[in-house]
């Protein structure tokens, strides 16, 4: 009985909600994530913005780019405004309808965008659709035409996916938070 009182204890207590707290008498509690994707899932929307503002590290890799402070502020505030993920702030910057500088950050909604990704898509789809005939007209045999669609298809569906995520669905996220009628009003 007296051995099993003295044992220490050898179980861990990991705090998901705190950053520290004092547990008991006997230890503290201290959030020591195992990854940025965990800060990501537990913090609070709050927290991450403000985490975001004061460390460019942060706000990198939850964003994907590293403005200056001010820059930060304003797209932070954007993504407030607005109501977006942040993916969807990634993405509008990939695709250049979010422009930041050293100086700001702005929504710069261009309608050549969707113009120049339906026109891509359109463009690939016909090359992909002469090479998937030009292979079904071939004497190749059975097995090699069907591996030969296949990887058409791939590719198509590849590069589809690519147009889509960089020219057409940052153009519908704008349209969905209201960026672009706020536009065509001015």
């Amino acid at each position: 009985m007296k051995e099993q009182q003295s044992a220490p204890q050898d179980s861990i207590q990991i705090n998901l909600i705190g950053e520290q707290r004092k547990a008991t008498r006997d230890y503290n509690e201290y959030f020591i994530p195992g990854s940025i994707k965990l800060v990501l899932a537990t913090w609070t929307q709050e927290k991450r913005n403000s985490m975001a503002l004061d460390n460019s590290n942060f706000f990198r890799y939850r964003f994907g780019f590293e403005p200056p402070k001010v820059a930060r502020q304003q797209v932070l505030e954007i993504q407030t405004k607005y109501d977006l993920t942040d993916r969807e702030v990634r993405w509008l910057h990939r695709s250049g309808q979010l422009k930041a500088s050293r100086t700001e950050a702005k929504l710069v909604p261009s309608r050549l965008m969707p113009a120049a990704g339906w026109i891509q898509v359109s463009i690939l789809s016909f090359f992909c659709l002469a090479m998937t005939l030009q292979i079904a007209a071939s004497n190749a045999p059975a097995w090699k035409q069907a591996l030969g669609q296949l990887i058409i298809s791939g590719l198509w569906f590849g590069g589809a996916c690519m147009l889509n995520s960089l020219l057409l669905a940052p153009w519908r996220t704008l349209k969905r938070a209201g960026v672009v009628k706020a536009a065509k009003g001015e």
